[in-house]
């Protein structure tokens, strides 16, 4: 009799303590769901289905109660074919979302009630057109309105001179946001009356016409010397639905090992009991750290613990890193693999997409800095970048068929 009064009791308290999804409904490329109390992404439990054509992405949320069957009704989207949330389990609601073409889904909380589960772009038809094997042509997207016009065929330079692919393409046309660092009044670091700022914009714009012949969908969060707020780049990045960020920086060290110290590093965001990767994290945050009223250690680590992307992140720091080595040292061999980091930078929190920081090479050795502004060295560490990105990207394909 005890034995069944306290699960009574159990039950009783799991029912009160249930959390509630209230609403569904879709805004622009996101399904927005809206809870009783708090939701913790990491409470979903997410995989795919292919059959017949289609994709399904379903998504389990635990401890979850549907507040109404009227919850899921009238959800529409263009990419989508179609919505199913149902009671799959007593505290388990399944989220059901049926695609005509995979994409890089992902999801977060957009405040402590809501989370997103991220969308195929409107015009996923247009957007996700097929690329073949080699850089010859991308199939022109549809041209359906204004919003699109910016997503064209290769240019006629890139047909005259295409592009030689080490790696295959990935099927489907993503959207890449290349972040070049800092920028206006923050120079980033000098080194012999060289700034930083202007080696990583002239590497992302060799790097953007990479990834343009390559059949990708590229946007910059600065194009030209201006100064971007940290915070406002992976926002932007959401914004304009990434499939990855990858950030462009150059490193620096004190004068006692500025000659010896040089070489090639590649992060992502996670906590590390690295000095090294802390000094590093700390003088590219340090245009936000310095301000302790707006940013502190725990925002960043909360940030981190809740982000559902680490482990593509690290999948994609690995990629570009072997794909920069092995094109710059078919010309420089002497180039030191720094290797793949984990670090707590500011520019990839708030990320939705998988997020990496390049430190091509650092500012404060001479050598090393000659070449941070050679045309050649720039080319050959662009193309290794986007390599890594087309090879991270099919591999991500391969993994959902």
């Amino acid at each position: 009799m005890r034995r069944l009064f306290a699960l009574i009791v159990l039950l009783g308290s799991v029912l009160v303590s249930a959390n509630t999804l209230q609403h569904a409904v879709v805004k622009g490329d996101a399904l927005l769901l809206t809870f009783s109390q708090y939701f913790n992404p990491q409470a979903i439990h997410s995989f795919h289905l292919g059959r017949n054509g289609s994709t399904r992405y379903v998504f389990d949320l635990r401890g979850v109660r549907l507040g109404s069957s009227r919850v899921p009704l009238g959800l529409h989207h263009a990419g989508v074919t179609s919505f199913r949330i149902s009671q799959y389990r007593p505290y388990t609601v399944r989220v059901v979302i049926e695609t005509q073409q995979a994409y890089g889904m992902s999801y977060g909380n957009r405040s402590e009630k809501v989370c997103a589960i991220r969308l195929p772009h409107a015009g996923v038809r247009s957007l996700f057109a097929t690329v073949g094997t080699s850089a010859k042509r991308v199939t022109k997207p549809a041209r359906s309105s204004r919003k699109h016009s910016a997503i064209q065929r290769p240019t006629s330079a890139s047909k005259t001179h295409p592009v030689p692919v080490a790696v295959p393409l990935p099927r489907h046309r993503y959207t890449v946001i290349l972040d070049p660092g800092h920028g206006g009044h923050d120079t980033g670091a000098i080194g012999g009356h060289r700034r930083e700022k202007d080696a990583v914009l002239q590497i992302a714009r060799r790097l953007r016409r990479h990834l343009k012949r390559m059949g990708f969908h590229v946007i910059m969060t600065r194009s030209s010397d201006r100064f971007v707020r940290l915070s406002n780049r992976t926002r932007y990045a959401n914004r304009k639905h990434g499939d990855v960020f990858v950030s462009i920086h150059a490193n620096a060290i004190g004068k006692s090992q500025k000659r010896s110290r040089h070489g090639v590093e590649t992060f992502f965001l996670q906590t590390t009991r690295s000095d090294r990767a802390k000094r590093v994290a700390a003088r590219e945050n340090s245009v936000v750290l310095k301000r302790s009223d707006r940013l502190s250690k725990n925002v960043i680590l909360n940030a981190v613990m809740t982000g559902p992307k680490i482990v593509l992140s690290n999948k994609l720091a690995i990629d570009v890193q072997r794909h920069i080595l092995g094109n710059l040292r078919k010309h420089y061999r002497d180039v030191q693999d720094g290797g793949v980091r984990p670090a707590p930078f500011w520019v990839l929190v708030g990320a939705e997409m998988p997020a990496v920081l390049v430190e091509t090479g650092y500012i404060s050795n001479p050598m090393e800095r000659k070449r941070l502004f050679n045309a050649h060295y720039q080319d050959l560490l662009a193309k290794g970048i986007a390599e890594g990105i087309a090879n991270y990207l099919r591999n991500r394909e391969r993994e959902m068929e």
